[in-house]
């Protein structure tokens, strides 16, 4: 069940992108909560897939470019997987580029993803999951 489960994960990191959103969104349970870290531009957390959705536009339309690099699955355990990744991005009206470590824990339920938890920190993700380093 978890290579299933880190497939998934990494099949949502495949389709994020301004373009796949609907298809990125086919991989979440429709009472998807995404939490976010201090310091993004909106609190959070964000309840629900059309919240969640909703809240991703909105990055694409502020950041032009966004991507994954650097992902690494760096803990999994029953429903939970942890990886870490770089997100560069780019400014879609400056054209500024910026990179930001992020690391993330994934719930998976009923074969879809339920619950993101975004961290600045790899040990602050690995505990979100009930992980430990």
């Amino acid at each position: 069940m978890s290579d299933q489960n880190v497939e998934l994960v990494l099949e949502s990191i495949r389709r994020f992108s301004a373009e796949s959103l609907d298809e990125w969104a086919e991989l979440w349970h429709p009472d998807t909560r995404l939490y976010v870290p201090a310091g993004w531009p909106e609190p959070g957390p964000f309840i629900g897939l059309e919240a969640v959705t909703k809240e991703f536009r909105s990055a694409f339309g502020a950041w032009g470019e966004l991507g994954f690099e650097n992902v690494e699955v760096v803990g999994e355990s029953g429903d939970w997987v942890v990886m870490k990744f770089r997100l560069p991005t780019r400014g879609a009206s400056s054209g500024l580029g910026a990179d930001f470590d992020f690391a993330a824990a994934y719930r998976i339920e009923a074969g879809l993803l339920i619950e993101l938890v975004v961290h600045w920190d790899l040990a602050e993700a690995l505990e979100a999951a009930g992980l430990s380093e």
